[in-house]
């Protein structure tokens, strides 16, 4: 996995690359908390590479939303692949983020 982290406009773009999984989480989780702090008004997850998301994942995104919510900031997810994206909204979790389906869409 490969995370870049970069700023557009107001926001803060963690772009994601690769499987997310239990090997892994603790890097995803690691720059998630660092850059939900409360120095963001918004964070968002660009998932467009991600091609696989075990529940650790997803724990990590909930945790990121969490956080972000307790400093009044607004956390989302963009470019979500279609597999990725069936697995959160069996769990109901595309209710629970707001998604975005391109950059543009975010702007």
């Amino acid at each position: 996995m490969d995370i870049e982290v970069r700023d557009l406009g107001e926001h803060k773009v963690v772009a994601v690359s690769g499987e997310i999984d239990l090997y892994n989480v603790s890097e995803l989780k690691k720059v998630l908390f660092s850059v939900t702090d409360g120095s963001h008004k918004s964070v968002v997850v660009d998932m467009k590479n991600v091609n696989y998301m075990d529940s650790s994942g997803i724990g990590a995104l909930v945790a990121g939303q969490k956080k972000m919510k307790a400093h009044t900031g607004k956390f989302s997810l963009m470019n979500i692949h279609e597999d990725v994206l069936n697995i959160l909204k069996l769990a109901t979790l595309d209710k629970f983020f707001q998604i975005y389906d391109s950059e543009d869409d975010l702007l």
